[in-house]
């Protein structure tokens, strides 16, 4: 990163220097970041999203220069590397990652100039310290790019493997609707009155059922595909409860269901993106209502602390066996039920797709004929790192 020839003295005096003014030159960068036009992604990101690892990565280039030690070079790499993985998370393109960089370099080469003015030797006070910043920010875009690179490819890889499952399994559901219909038309020819009653029934439910099927495969290929943008922002999930409680109540309770909505009075404010987590909850909710044929369904927003929170939603329902666990996630797996009910079979890989997006992780705790627990963890300010913790989220909350 530096030159080791250089001189110690000039090299800590200038780790002092930055380290002093790491937070002005945190502040040039933020506002020069924010006027950016090319940079609109930053207005969607709170300012501790926004800085993310640079306040570490300016205090481990400090350090480095101070002490030479090259174990800090290595944290520098790795930290550069998981503001690469961070940056992709949160929706910036590659171009608009590079673009940041460059406005930390105009921002640090400022401040070299300040710190050589007036200094003995100053134009060769100057010519060193280039070095160093040149060498830091170069490692800095090195790695993070790389990095940036090497989670776009995984998930390209993740969604091309993805879309052709779906290309699969919904051309053969989609056949056995149209097979179904044309037996239904064969069967108007000369069909008596009362016939025509049970054909007309064949075919609406076969019609709904087949728009149902590619309203949720559009939604599950956007998804998967990451062409739905993750838009965040501050909300009260107090009000987003309220919603899901008048749109979901009278519905179950027209079936004869007990409904409960609560939420802990200290889950005041998520960042995150509302609408995704609105229908996180709604196809929860709706499945839950769709499978308790007697009983009750409740859904809780818990306060899991200050990192996490959680979308619970149980119910008294029919119960998913546990073979059936394991593959209840996956695109058009349907349990094995004597139920007349019948969905596209992919809802849940729908909610799954989100909860992914979100950096969040799903749960379930179920015995047949004895109802569903799902639970939903989520950050309650939503980074790319988030879902490396989710499951000593999943611990601590018991």
């Amino acid at each position: 990163m530096a030159d080791d020839h250089q001189p110690d003295l000039l090299r800590s005096g200038f780790g002092d220097y930055l380290s002093r003014r790491k937070g002005e030159i945190l502040e040039q960068w933020l506002i020069s970041v924010q006027s950016d036009p090319n940079l609109r992604i930053a207005d969607t990101l709170t300012e501790p999203l926004l800085k993310d690892h640079i306040p570490d990565l300016l205090e481990a280039f400090a350090d480095f220069l101070r002490s030479g030690d090259p174990a800090t070079r290595d944290d520098t790499r790795q930290t550069a590397s998981l503001h690469g993985a961070q940056r992709w998370g949160q929706g910036y393109s590659i171009k608009e990652l590079m673009l940041e960089i460059y406005r930390l370099r105009k921002v640090m080469f400022q401040e070299v100039v300040n710190f050589a003015a007036g200094q003995p030797g100053e134009l060769s006070v100057l010519s060193a310290a280039c070095g160093f910043v040149d060498a830091f920010l170069n490692d800095l875009e090195c790695r993070s790019v790389e990095r940036f690179a090497e989670e776009s490819e995984s998930g390209l890889r993740k969604s091309n493997a993805a879309r052709l499952g779906l290309i699969r399994t919904v051309s053969h559901e989609l056949r056995n609707m149209l097979n179904s219909v044309g037996f239904a038309i064969m069967r108007l020819e000369g069909a008596e009155p009362e016939e025509m009653e049970s054909v007309r029934g064949i075919l609406e439910r076969n019609s709904t059922h087949m728009k149902e099927v590619l309203d949720d495969l559009l939604d599950l290929s956007m998804v998967l595909s990451r062409q739905t943008s993750v838009k965040l922002a501050a909300f009260e999930p107090s009000v987003l409860l309220n919603l899901v409680d008048l749109g979901y109540r009278h519905l179950a309770e027209t079936k004869g269901l007990r409904f409960g909505a609560s939420i802990k009075p200290s889950l005041d404010s998520i960042f995150s993106d509302e609408l995704k987590i609105r229908q996180i909850t709604e196809n929860l909710v709706s499945n839950a209502i769709k499978y308790t044929p007697a009983g009750e369904v409740h859904v809780s927003f818990e306060d899991l602390g200050p990192e996490w929170w959680a979308i619970v939603v149980q119910d008294t329902g029919v119960g998913i066996a546990k073979e059936d666990r394991e593959h209840i996630f996956s695109e058009f797996y349907q349990v094995k039920s004597e139920s007349p009910l019948r969905g596209s079979g992919l809802g849940l890989a729908i909610v799954t797709g989100l909860v992914d997006l979100l950096n969040g992780s799903i749960h379930l705790e179920s015995e047949l004929n004895n109802g569903s627990v799902f639970k939903v963890l989520l950050p309650r300010i939503r980074t790319a790192q988030s879902d490396n913790h989710a499951g000593q989220a999943q611990s601590g909350a018991g």
